[in-house]
Formats: C-alpha cells, sequence, structure tokens
C-alpha cells in the first residue's frame, strides 16, 4: 500500500513537471508568434511609407514639371500619398510600441482577426478605387473640358488601387501562412482551453 502510495505521488509529480513544461513551451510559440507578427506588420509598413515617400517626391517634382494628363497624374499621386504616410506612420509606431505587460491568448487571437479583416475590408476598398479609376477615363472620353483631368485622375487611382489591393492581400496571406504555422496548431491543440484564456504571457 505505501509503496502505492508512492507510486501515485511519483507519477502524479511526473504529470505535473511534464504538463507544466508543456504550457511552458505553448506560451513561449505565443510570444514568438504575436512578436514575430508585430515585426512582419512593422516591415509592411515601411514598404507602405516607402511607397507613399516616393510617390510625393516624384509627385511633387511632376505637378511642377508637367502639364496636361501628366499633371493632374502627379498631382494626384502625390496627394493620395499623404493619407499613405500617415497612416504607414501611425501603423508603424502602433507596432513598434511595446507589448502589453499581460497579453491573453485572447487578446492573441482578437488583435489577429481584427488585422485580417483589416486587410480584407481595405483589399475590398482597393478594388472600388480601381473601378472608380476606369469609370474616370470612361467619362473622359465624354468630357472636352475636363478629359485631361479625368485621365489623369482615373490612371493615378488605378496605379494606387493597384499597388494597394497587392500590398494589402500580401499582408494578410503573409499573415495567415505566419498563423497557420506558429498559432493555429497551438489552438487546435486544446492547450489554449487547458490554459485557459485568462492566462497571461508575460513579454
Amino acid at each position: 500500500m505505501h509503496h502505492l502510495s508512492v507510486r501515485s505521488l511519483v507519477t502524479a509529480l511526473l504529470i505535473f513537471v511534464s504538463t507544466t513544461m508543456l504550457f511552458s513551451q505553448q506560451i513561449e510559440r505565443l510570444r514568438e508568434f504575436e512578436s514575430n507578427r508585430q515585426r512582419m506588420n512593422s516591415s509592411g509598413m515601411l514598404v507602405l511609407g516607402g511607397w507613399a515617400v516616393g510617390n510625393l517626391l516624384v509627385g511633387g517634382i511632376g505637378t511642377f514639371k508637367s502639364s496636361g494628363e501628366a499633371k493632374y497624374f502627379h498631382q494626384f499621386n502625390a496627394a493620395w500619398n499623404i493619407v499613405n504616410l500617415g497612416l504607414a506612420t501611425f501603423g508603424y509606431l502602433n507596432s513598434s510600441q511595446a507589448i502589453a505587460d499581460t497579453l491573453r491568448v485572447s487578446d492573441i487571437a482578437r488583435s489577429f482577426s481584427s488585422l485580417q479583416n483589416l486587410y480584407l475590408l481595405n483589399a475590398g476598398l482597393d478594388v472600388a478605387y480601381l473601378v472608380t479609376g476606369f469609370y474616370l477615363k470612361e467619362r473622359a472620353k465624354n468630357s472636352a473640358q475636363h478629359a485631361e483631368r479625368l485621365r489623369g485622375y482615373g490612371n493615378s487611382l488605378l496605379l494606387q488601387g493597384g499597388f494597394l489591393l497587392a500590398f494589402d492581400l500580401a499582408m494578410f496571406f503573409v499573415h495567415e501562412h505566419h498563423a497557420g504555422v506558429q498559432f493555429y496548431p497551438y489552438l487546435d491543440s486544446g492547450l489554449a482551453g487547458a490554459i485557459g484564456l485568462g492566462l497571461s504571457v508575460r513579454f
């Protein structure tokens, strides 16, 4: 009876230690996932910011050195990318700031889902920009007075909308692939429920 009790105690202790180690490894994977996600988003914002700065420089110069349709094309590119630069700056600073001391599994899942939904929403808006660009170019055919402006703005929308669509879809699929490697397997394992959504992940 005594040996049975000792054996049961040892078995329980081994289960506890192994489970604790497993949970610790999974928490470390979550920490790594979130850290990598923030870095990828920061890199994406740098790409968007670089595109915006390039367009502001080329567009600003082109506005003053060209005329007609080309002038309006550069003008719209420059104006459009003032907004892009602001969004990229905000996104970069938001991604680079320190993560909260108590980031829970539920926080990670919610933040990731919100980001993915945002990229999909933006992709839908990008398609609308492309459609608007085609519409303006079509209108130019029937507008003798504003044909150059409509074509210039339309071509600018096609360029900016095309880039943003590629950017947003690329960011969505990059994050989705990353989650498929480091986050979804963790959720599917059932350990999230075992650890509890209230468990804090310390950074």
